[in-house]
């Protein structure tokens, strides 16, 4: 396995600005679809790098919770640099695709079940067809299929993996929505009051506690562990309406809260066949580590990596964090 150059934190900008994104930017492929009419999903794909082999396999990316694609860039360049191909939708809710509320600082899902469905959608009807012809093309048997999920997309990724169990060799779910951290609240009370708020017609208001987007910087809070990726993002934000999502709706926090319930069941955790890398940081301050321990432990075949210095994105920690959670993905995906 080829050791991957992770970019340094003081390095972070410069090899994003004149490397990694003038690079994606050129070879980007963007579409749409609709599962449902008149509700459009966009996504990116980016092919192999050129000049290299046969590609490892295809990565069908799933972001969280009120993060846009363009989020996980590096992580994509990563994959590209590590022989694979790319596939990233950007979930209904966020970012350009389909969204119920003008708001650019509210995510709003109306049904949990919508996010697994696109996400089935995408896979059958675009990223398979697309293998599918380029293997007939080339007389083989096509490239394996792999998944990654980060939090609320590993939540989605969960309950995927649960009920299409055949349709990924491998998945890496990156500090998966298993248990939501709601502080102090009983998970019952939480649903009730979300309950009474919908049968107010408050649904797609703002969870009590959460706020609009801030021009002020919030490193110390944030969920990672790197200030230059922090920044980098925040101050694109900041002249990006897309990139402002920052808290839920009363209904999207009750349809996470169901994601959770689904997901954690036993009897739809042993449906699951893929070999699945759980990968989890120890000062997560979103979710919680203990449906995720009992997650893993529950699948045919699943393993656990944690990394006691990360934060909840780990994706997008410090350079010394992300070598060894490369070191485990790639590890992962190059077994049998």
């Amino acid at each position: 396995m080829t050791k991957l150059n992770i970019i340094k934190d003081k390095e972070y900008r410069n090899a994003m600005q004149q490397t990694v994104l003038p690079f994606l930017n050129a070879q980007k492929e963007k579409g749409s679809f609709a599962r449902v009419s008149g509700q459009n999903l966009n996504y990116e794909h980016f092919p192999a790098l050129p000049g290299n082999a046969a590609p490892a396999g295809d990565i069908v990316m799933v972001h969280g919770f009120t993060e846009n694609i363009s989020k996980l860039y590096e992580t994509a360049w990563y994959f590209l640099n590590s022989g694979f191909r790319v596939w990233l939708l950007q979930q209904r809710g966020h970012g350009a695709s389909y969204r119920t509320v003008k708001d650019p600082s509210l995510v709003h899902i109306r049904n949990y079940k919508d996010l697994v469905e696109d996400l089935h959608y995408f896979v059958a009807e675009i990223v398979r067809p697309a293998l599918a012809a380029e293997a007939a093309a080339a007389g083989g048997a096509g490239s394996p299929l792999y998944l990654f999920g980060h939090s609320m997309g590993g939540g989605v990724s969960a309950l995927y993996l649960e009920r299409y169990p055949d349709d990924f060799k491998k998945a890496i779910l990156s500090s998966p929505m298993l248990e939501i951290s709601a502080g102090n609240i009983p998970v019952p009370v939480a649903v009730g009051f979300a309950r009474l708020m919908i049968r107010l017609r408050k649904g797609n208001t703002y969870m009590p506690g959460s706020t609009p987007f801030s021009e002020k910087p919030d490193f110390e809070n944030s969920c990672t562990t790197c200030p230059e990726r922090y920044n980098d993002y925040f101050e694109a934000a900041l002249s990006d309406p897309e990139l402002q999502m920052s808290a839920p709706s009363v209904q999207t926090s009750l349809q996470f809260l169901y994601i959770t319930r689904e997901a954690m069941k036993p009897s739809n955790i042993k449906k699951v066949r893929a070999k699945v890398l759980l990968l989890q940081a120890g000062l997560d301050n979103m979710v919680l580590p203990g449906a995720q321990d009992s997650f893993i432990s529950q699948v045919a075949d699943g393993r656990i990596v944690r990394f006691p210095e990360a934060k909840h994105e780990i994706y997008r920690c410090c350079d010394t964090t992300l070598e060894r959670y490369w070191d485990a993905i790639l590890s992962f995906l190059s077994e049998e």
